[in-house]
């Protein structure tokens, strides 16, 4: 139920929440902050940026307009962070699963375990994904933000490369460029998957890899030309 001004018995005007609408516990800032992310990124996943208002999300929740302008003070900065926290727990995810392959393990082992973490991350948390594949729609929006946790994302990746013996001789703007494809191809796929429900996990795996690690297992550090790429600080 969406919020609007209610009349008082004496004729005046109340504003907040339809009379009737449940109301959110009182929270400390940072778990409110959590749970308006966990709900926005609902509402954004099921009504799109552009139908979804902040009247909505505020119902939602529980709460007051005033409350989300006060946390992130528009809805496209509510929109940023939600991304931000979705690439935030992928990057985590991800690190994840290249931490527990063993040292010196084949590289491919890496990149396997890389492309399955970001396929089971938004398989899981689809809303995230729903959300994460709207960016095109709202680049006037954020674009430029978005873009920049993009190429933030990419470059702690290639940071993590460095942490596998295999691949870190490989100078650092090559290892930016591996993991900028990585994960372009991870999201198309992902997104293909979403329309394509009856693919499995494992086959969507297989097809990245093939994609991938065909291309990448002839690329050795002894192979990268000197183009003079400077790394970018």
């Amino acid at each position: 139920m969406s919020p609007q001004d209610d009349a008082t018995a004496d004729g005046t005007r109340r504003r907040g929440p339809r009379k009737g609408t449940p109301r959110a516990p009182r929270m400390r800032r940072e778990e409110r902050e959590r749970q308006l992310l966990d709900v926005a990124e609902a509402v954004f996943a099921d009504r799109g940026y552009q139908e979804t208002t902040m009247e909505l999300i505020a119902a939602e929740a529980g709460i007051t307009k005033p409350v989300i302008y006060d946390h992130f003070g528009s809805k496209e900065n509510l929109l940023v962070a939600v991304v931000a926290r979705a690439r935030q727990d992928l990057l985590a995810s991800t690190a994840a699963a290249l931490a527990a392959i063993p040292k010196h393990s084949p590289v491919e082992d890496y990149f396997r375990a890389g492309v399955r973490s970001f396929m089971q991350f938004f398989e899981q948390r689809r809303g995230s994904f729903r959300v994460y594949m709207q960016e095109s729609a709202v680049a006037v929006v954020a674009g430029a933000d978005i873009e920049s946790l993009r190429q933030a994302q990419a470059r702690e990746i290639a940071e993590r490369f460095g942490d596998i013996p295999q691949i870190a001789a490989y100078p650092m703007p090559y290892r930016e460029a591996m993991a900028e494809i990585m994960i372009a191809t991870n999201e198309r796929v992902a997104g293909w998957r979403l329309r394509n429900p009856e693919i499995d996990l494992d086959t969507a795996v297989e097809i990245v890899m093939a994609v991938l690690w065909n291309g990448f297992r002839s690329y050795t550090s002894e192979s990268v030309p000197d183009v003079g790429i400077t790394p970018r600080s």
